[in-house]
């Protein structure tokens, strides 16, 4: 749920539905479950963009943008729809769902529901991954009505439920966690495409209700730990309110966040010199409402396992945080020689951003403001439909958000503490790439390098300084204590690129390969590798299809290197240096070296078969050699060899 775009991932990218903003100010910094809420069968498709886009869409979009496109009409005719099922075998999951419609005259309806069980998550080597199985379910409905054939009025809504999402990664330290996550986007939506000189014109308004309850639990654990006593500490979890959790846990802690983001979205685009020229320009404003609160339950009070409200949740209750800008952007063709053309682009956006929060702990009141200008040009050649080329500066931006500067406590892999006078994070990004277009070859390839100033990094806080906050030694834990703060600067490149080869007698060749690399310069100058950074990736596939068959098989082979390169938040993060000799503490509790995340690869295959125009089963074969490894950063090792089968069919 958590992509990485260009060594960026969490907040740092912005995710998009239909255009409409998704992150809001409470998303937690790095690796996150929010775009894992909404299932792919509600969706039509996903549109990535690599790298910033600010200029068009403003704060997040620093890494690049994912757009996801709801589900069309799922019929042909006046009426019909779609269904289907789907079983995994290396978590046991299992889900359903359907997709109906119907048109008459200028309306049209459509809704849709998938609702999905995941068990226990069985790695490779036959592992199992303790507290991986949760239930997910979704909804979607659109209706629109078309006044005339260039203009669409719709109203649309796409909801998800989560439920029992555990969190393992300080398991062996007697930590964990379950999630339940609420989400419900509506948006209405009008457009008119006269297809004149203004082409394009867009209004939508939307609300955006996220609700997260997050159930903490404490497990006393003894020395030397061991992975079955603190899986065992997890029976029976989460409890209900009025169940009393047996030891060898002592401690509960509920957390609610409810966040209500009413938005306005205005697009438009402008065509002059017989669409030789085209200029967008539009705004948007976004205004989060946040809503916090916090219960407290131990088995030492008197009574045992009574239920205490504390004054603060994780985010001060009324907090609020507004998002809006204005951009315009201009794109110029021009002529360069037979079957070439030239296209300038160029763009700019003012972005303003506001956030209070009251009563926050060791700050008080909290506000704070930033308006600026980010900017973006690129150039371009055409060679007809065989090639393209392309050199592009582009800035990025991120606001720093609530969960940054305003909250106080365990966010999972350490203890925060606020930071009100947090600066946005910006980016500077030179790109320059190719695509070649073959009868039998298509490729393409870039590289970039980033320049990043005012990173929002951590800093560790010494015992000295945290206990001065009022922090509880007990409640912190062993968990280190941080706090965000704008690093002086930083710096990400890379490359990437992908090849398609054939298809020659039914053969096909697809290639991908990734490579990042990092660092970050801190106020005294020193640098160190950046967060997280992946290391080199890619995928090898072979497809074979022939000639006017419905059906076609593919094995393909996944792959990433090594990942030695560690920023010391990493070496402090049990989902990636924890010490197997020592569970519950890191290399560097032991006084040892981190050797970091290894690399691995698998061994896949994967087949469809339209066994009539109304009827599709596909089966893919998972990690063959059943390799266990786990994603550079992940909190769960990845699936053992996994069986699929899906069954889809239109009716």
């Amino acid at each position: 749920g958590a992509p990485f775009l260009r060594g960026l991932v969490g907040p740092q990218n912005l995710i998009l539905v239909d255009g409409i903003r998704f992150n809001n100010s409470t998303f937690r910094t790095g690796p996150n479950q929010y775009l894992a809420l909404l299932d792919p069968v509600l969706l039509g498709g996903v549109e990535v963009t690599l790298g910033p886009a600010s200029v068009q869409f403003g704060s997040d979009a620093m890494g690049g943008v994912l757009n996801l496109l709801p589900a069309g009409f799922p019929a042909a005719g006046r009426a019909g729809g779609r269904a289907g099922v789907a079983f995994a075998s290396a978590d046991l999951s299992a889900g359903t769902w359907a997709d109906v419609g119907v048109r008459w005259r200028s309306l049209q309806q459509s809704a849709g529901a998938v609702i999905r069980r995941f068990g226990t998550l069985r790695a490779g080597g036959s592992v199992e991954q303790p507290l991986s199985d949760y239930r997910r379910g979704g909804w979607r409905e659109r209706l629109s009505w078309k006044p005339a054939e260039d203009m669409e009025l719709a109203f649309n809504y796409l909801g998800s439920r989560v439920r029992g999402a555990g969190r393992t990664d300080r398991l062996d330290e007697g930590r964990f966690r379950f999630y339940d996550n609420d989400d419900d986007l509506l948006w209405l939506d009008w457009r008119w495409r006269p297809q004149a000189v203004l082409q394009q014109l867009r209004l939508a308004a939307s609300l955006h209700h996220t609700f997260e309850r997050v159930d903490r639990y404490r497990c006393r654990l003894t020395e030397p730990v061991s992975r079955a006593a603190a899986v065992a500490c997890t029976a029976g979890a989460p409890f209900d309110p009025d169940i009393f959790p047996p030891a060898p846990l002592y401690r509960e802690r509920i957390n609610e966040d409810r966040v209500l983001t009413p938005g306005l979205l205005l697009k438009g685009r402008i065509s002059l010199l017989d669409a030789r020229l085209l200029l967008d320009a539009g705004g948007e404003a976004y205004l989060d409402l946040v809503s916090s609160r916090r219960r407290d339950r131990r088995n030492d009070s008197e009574p045992a396992w009574n239920w205490t409200d504390q004054p603060r949740g994780d985010f001060s209750e009324g907090s609020r945080y507004l998002q809006a800008g204005a951009f315009t952007r201009a794109r110029l063709l021009l002529p360069a020689g037979t079957g070439r053309e030239l296209g300038v682009e160029a763009g700019l956006r003012l972005s303003h951003f506001r956030a209070t929060a009251s009563g926050v702990p060791g700050l008080g009141d909290v506000a704070y403001s930033n308006t600026g200008l980010v900017a973006s040009a690129a150039l371009d050649c055409r060679f007809r439909d065989r090639g393209l080329l392309w050199l592009g500066f582009a800035q990025g931006f991120r606001a720093p958000n609530l969960q940054e500067s305003t909250v106080l406590g365990d966010t999972g892999s350490k203890f925060e503490v606020p930071n009100g006078a947090l600066g946005p994070e910006r980016s500077h990004t030179l790109e320059l790439g190719g695509r070649l277009r073959l009868p039998g070859l298509e490729m393409q390839a870039a590289a970039f390098f980033s320049w990043l100033d005012d990173m929002i990094s951590e800093r560790e806080l010494g015992p000295d300084e945290w206990l001065q906050l009022g922090l509880d030694p007990e409640q912190v834990g062993d968990k280190p204590v941080v706090q965000r703060v704008n690093a002086k600067s930083g710096r990400i490149w890379g490359a990437e690129g992908w090849l398609l080869l054939g298809p020659w007698r039914g053969l096909g060749l697809r290639a991908r390969l990734a490579w990042l690399r990092g660092e970050e310069v801190r106020s005294d100058g020193s640098t160190v590798p950046a967060r997280r950074i992946p290391p080199l990736s890619g995928s090898v596939g072979l497809r074979y299809r022939p000639a006017g068959a419905s059906w076609f098989v593919e094995g393909f082979v996944d792959f990433a290197g090594p990942q030695h390169r560690l920023h010391p938040s990493d070496e402090a993060d049990l989902r990636i240096c924890e010490d197997p000799d020592d569970l519950g503490d890191s290399y560097a509790d032991s006084g040892l070296p981190c050797p970091g995340t290894p690399g691995w690869y698998t061994i896949n295959l994967r087949a469809a078969f339209e066994l009539t125009p109304a009827l599709t089963v596909d089966l893919t074969a998972g990690n063959l050699t059943d390799q266990r490894y786990r994603t550079h950063g992940s909190g769960l090792d990845a699936p053992g060899v996994d069986l699929a089968v899906a069954v889809r069919g239109r009716f």
